[in-house]
C-alpha cells in the first residue's frame, strides 16, 4: 500500500498544468472588492541591472518578461479598480545582529543586499537597492495601495500583510514578484495556510535559474488555487 501510495504522490506533478489552474479550471469571476493583487519585492537589488541580485534572476527575467508583466498587473489593478499590495524584502542596521539568520539571509545581511540604514532613516534610501523598481513607484506610491511592514525571510508571517488584507475583507491574491522559489512560495503557502485563495501569475516572477524556476512551478501547481499567466490575470481583472 505504502509503494502505491508513493506511485500515485510522485505522478501528481506529471498529471499537473500550469496554467489557467491547478486542475485545468476555467479562470473564476472574481469579486473585486474581496480581491488584491500582491507584489512581493518590487525593488531595485532584483529588478535594476546593477542591483545587487539582479544577475542571478536575469535570464528568467529576460525569458518571462516578468518586469513589464508585473507592470502589466500593477497598471490592470489600478484601472479596473481591484486592490493592489506590495510586500518588500528589507533588511537594516538592527538586523546584522541576528545570530540564527539562515544560510541566504546571513548572505544577503553580510552583503547589505535591500539594505537600509532603518525603517524610519531616509538617510541613502532613496533610488538604493531596497528602493521601490522606479518604473512601479507610480503604482505604487499613490496614496492607495497597500505597502505593507517589510517581511525578513520569505513569507508573511513576520509582517502585517495578513491583517492588511483580512481587515480589508480581502479573501483573494492573485501573486506575483520576487523571488519565484522563495518569496513567492513562501507568501503562496502562508496565504494558503490562512484561507485564502491564491492565483499565483507564473510569468510574472523570476527564480535563479531555469530548475528553481520549474521547481516552483511545481509547487504552485500543488498548493496554490490556480496557476495563471499575466493575460489570464488581466482578463480575470476585466470581467
Amino acid at each position: 500500500m505504502k509503494t502505491i501510495l508513493l506511485a500515485v504522490f510522485l505522478a501528481v506533478p506529471l498529471c499537473l498544468s500550469p496554467s489557467a489552474g491547478a486542475a485545468g479550471s476555467p479562470i473564476p469571476a472574481l469579486d473585486k472588492a474581496r480581491t488584491a493583487v500582491l507584489i512581493t519585492d518590487p525593488q531595485n537589488d532584483f529588478l535594476r541591472s546593477d542591483g545587487m541580485l539582479y544577475k542571478l534572476l536575469a535570464d528568467n527575467l529576460k525569458e518571462l518578461d516578468t518586469i513589464a508583466n508585473i507592470e502589466r498587473l500593477m497598471k490592470a489593478a489600478k484601472q479596473t479598480g481591484f486592490a493592489l499590495a506590495v510586500d518588500p524584502l528589507v533588511y537594516t542596521a538592527l538586523d546584522k545582529g541576528w545570530s540564527n539568520a539562515g544560510a541566504l539571509q546571513r548572505q544577503l545581511l553580510d552583503m547589505k543586499a535591500l539594505h537600509r540604514a532603518g525603517l524610519n532613516d531616509a538617510r541613502g534610501f532613496e533610488g538604493s537597492g531596497a528602493d521601490f523598481y522606479d518604473r512601479y513607484k507610480p503604482y505604487i506610491l499613490d496614496g492607495r495601495t497597500i505597502v505593507v511592514a517589510p517581511h525578513k525571510m520569505y513569507g508573511p508571517e513576520s509582517n502585517d500583510l495578513v491583517y492588511q488584507l483580512r481587515s480589508r475583507n480581502i479573501d483573494t491574491v492573485i501573486l506575483g514578484g520576487m523571488v519565484a522559489n522563495l518569496c513567492v512560495d513562501s507568501h503562496m503557502r502562508a496565504l494558503m495556510e490562512n484561507g485564502f485563495r491564491v492565483y499565483v501569475v507564473k510569468d510574472a516572477v523570476a527564480a535563479p535559474g531555469a530548475d528553481a524556476y520549474k521547481a516552483a512551478l511545481v509547487n504552485y501547481g500543488m498548493i496554490a488555487n490556480g496557476v495563471w499567466t499575466t493575460e489570464d490575470a488581466v482578463k480575470a481583472m476585466a470581467k
